[in-house]
């Protein structure tokens, strides 16, 4: 008979699997997902011991954002994306359930992290061969969305490795060395892919660490970083501030191109709220990945943006999407799902440093601060993004546990 380490270890080769191909490869990306899930599924059988018979207090509310978005899609039914909504929210919450529940090492853990570091270096290679050679007008990853998509997934991607140059259990100089070039390798990327919430959202993590942490070295180490990345975004933005092979596709830094941005975002906020304000759809919204059936016109507003895509996608907003898509139910089972993260980042912090696992801690605070601090400007919480934040939220809350 098959050990549940051999198992385990199984589980783990096809999650690194996973995390090594989601920025970049779509299909690959949904076998190993489906593979890992299944494996873990019958390991947990075997044992008896499946995180479902007696839920904590998070595990209830990962299992209350997939249900909300099930039952809005079957209240909504039909829909022009089908089960896409509530597939996308399963997806995500399984994975942070998976590690959560999984009963992995630490140092399994970062096995995986690292692993997810290199995919996101490679998925970078890859995007930048797809951007200089015309096949993308943005500088982004294969599969993990737009620009502003691609960006949230970058950002938690450079505070992870951050969060190992936080902590002190390896300091040998090679790694330090490999460390520090992954993060200006991603560093640049992130400027130069331009969007601004994931900057900022990046800046607001780097900042929150480096006071919880009040080491000279850190300090002096992300300094020396911030320079050296914007010195060669700088120069690189100026080099090549458009698309390489065709300059007039689309230009990427101007204020011509932010304040368009602005606009549009703008607009989407104002017919997210007017949608709200109408009453129709309140409680249960007009189900998950739905938005674009909005037509602003019906509700009074004439957009520009809808006039020049005809479709809408979101609410350049992750609460206001979240409430017109899924209803006020929605918006508060996401609520409570943060409150409940906050909460055990709050109570942690002194537990990871004594025990020299700030980088989870860190992960998992950015898991949560990149995709809320951009999603206030940029895009909702699905997708890939997603379920790399979750994971490694899930991976927080599971290294945590003695922390409460």
């Amino acid at each position: 008979m098959i050990s549940e380490s051999n198992i385990i270890k199984l589980e783990l080769t096809l999650l690194g699997l996973f995390v090594f191909v989601l920025p970049s490869l779509e299909t690959p990306k949904i076998i190993f997902w489906a593979m890992y899930m299944l494996v873990f599924v019958v390991r947990r059988f075997l044992i008896n011991d499946m995180p479902i018979k007696q839920p904590d207090r998070i595990t209830t509310s990962v299992i209350a954002l997939f249900l909300v978005s099930l039952f809005s899609t079957l209240i909504n039914w039909p829909l022009e994306k089908s089960f896409s909504g509530p597939f996308d929210t399963l997806s995500f919450c399984a994975l942070f359930l998976c590690l959560y529940h999984g009963g992995y090492t630490g140092r399994q853990i970062k096995s995986i992290a690292l692993i997810m570091l290199a995919g996101v270096l490679t998925g970078l290679t890859f995007g930048l061969i797809e951007y200089s050679s015309g096949v993308t007008s943005a500088l982004s990853f294969h599969s993990a969305g737009v620009t502003t998509q691609s960006s949230i997934y970058l950002g938690i991607a450079i505070m992870t490795a951050y969060g190992f140059q936080a902590d002190d259990t390896e300091d040998t100089f090679l790694y330090i060395a490999l460390m520090f070039i992954a993060l200006f390798l991603m560093g640049v990327a992130l400027l130069y892919m331009g969007s601004r919430g994931a900057i900022f959202a990046v800046l607001v993590c780097l900042l929150l660490v480096l006071v919880l942490n009040r080491s000279k070295r850190l300090l002096l180490t992300s300094a020396a970083l911030v320079a050296a990345v914007t010195c060669a975004s700088y120069f690189l933005i100026n080099t090549y501030p458009t698309n390489i092979n065709n300059p007039e596709y689309r230009e990427r830094f101007s204020v011509e191109r932010f304040k368009k941005s602005d606009s549009e975002r703008l607009e989407n906020w104002n017919i997210a709220i007017a949608t709200i304000a109408t009453g129709n759809n309140l409680f249960w919204g007009i189900g998950p990945r739905n938005y674009q059936v909005i037509d602003p016109q019906k509700i009074g507003i004439n957009s520009a943006f809808y006039q020049r895509t005809n479709k809408m996608h979101h609410a350049h907003n992750l609460f206001l999407t979240q409430w017109v898509e899924q209803g006020l139910i929605g918006l508060l089972a996401m609520l409570a799902f943060f409150f409940l993260v906050i909460s055990r980042l709050l109570k942690s912090w002194a537990y990871c440093r004594e025990n020299q696992q700030q980088w989870i801690w860190i992960s998992g605070a950015a898991a949560l601060v990149v995709p809320v601090t951009a999603g206030f400007f940029n895009t909702p919480f699905y997708q890939e993004p997603a379920m790399l934040a979750m994971l490694l939220m899930g991976a927080m809350f599971s290294q945590t546990r003695n922390a409460v």
